[in-house]
């Protein structure tokens, strides 16, 4: 049950915390923080979509 509640609860705060971070750093000049701005894109992605993966996956089972 822990690991169902880190999915539905965590996985989703995390993304929308790199959501904002992928914003902030991308507004930025340097490119060492466009690039950054990349890394937390995927974070962010892979973090929000975790969720939806999980409850496909259990609806083959």
């Amino acid at each position: 049950m822990a690991g169902i509640g880190f999915v539905f609860i965590m996985l989703p705060c995390l993304a929308i915390i790199s959501f904002t971070c992928f914003a902030a750093c991308r507004a930025q000049r340097h490119k060492a923080l466009k690039l950054l701005a990349h890394v937390c894109l995927a974070v962010g992605l892979t973090a929000a979509l975790t969720p939806v993966a999980f409850v496909i996956w259990l609806s083959t089972l």
